[in-house]
């Protein structure tokens, strides 16, 4: 049975928690691998974690290092209120890359998922089961996943042009001059072929 409470002689005992979390995500996926499975792992009890982390989610959420908290993410761009979902979603996604707090981690996020597979496994299962699905509930067809992914890329590779390449003339125009132009794509995606 572990220790009870903090591991004793470790002042880093978060930090050890993230690290064994983000092994065994990434080796057997979240829905696969519980809260008990990495105090085991970890040698602490299972509620250590929930003092740190509060739950499972966001013990992910804090391997990922993912700047932003996803059922936020999804209110904000499933809240009727603010125009169509391709424009609600451009806004949001545009707000969180052009603040210096969240860009800089998503930035970190971005680059070590291109060269890290541990971490693009990490992210892809972030992106796959805490984020797509919420975007795609306010969808109609079979596809919809599908058609949250070719929108999301659309808003990726902008956001790869301007904040990791910073080629001109995408890296210094205004913000809301690259929503304006983005939307009309990330309508079409979201629309599918033969829905709008």
């Amino acid at each position: 049975m572990p220790p009870r409470g903090r591991r004793p002689g470790r002042p880093d005992t978060r930090e050890h928690l993230v690290a064994t979390a983000r092994a065994m995500f990434a080796e057997g996926g979240y829905d696969k691998t519980s809260l008990r499975d990495i105090a085991a792992a970890a040698e602490v009890d299972p509620a250590l974690i929930r003092h740190y982390f509060g739950s499972k989610a966001d013990l992910f959420r804090a391997t990922v290092g993912w700047p932003f908290d996803p059922e936020q993410f999804g209110a904000r761009i499933l809240d009727t209120d603010g125009g169509s979902l391709a424009e609600r979603l451009t806004r949001v996604f545009f707000e969180l890359w052009e603040h210096p707090d969240t860009r800089a981690p998503l930035l970190a996020i971005l680059r070590g998922a291109a060269t890290h597979e541990e971490s693009a496994t990490l992210v892809r299962q972030f992106i796959e089961q805490r984020i797509y699905p919420q975007i795609a509930t306010a969808l109609t067809g079979t596809d919809a996943e599908f058609r949250v992914d070719l929108a999301m890329g659309q808003l990726l590779g902008i956001a790869y042009l301007r904040h990791i390449l910073r080629i001109e003339p995408i890296a210094s125009q205004p913000t809301e001059e690259l929503i304006a132009r983005a939307v009309s794509a990330v309508r079409v995606h979201l629309d599918g072929p033969g829905l709008r």
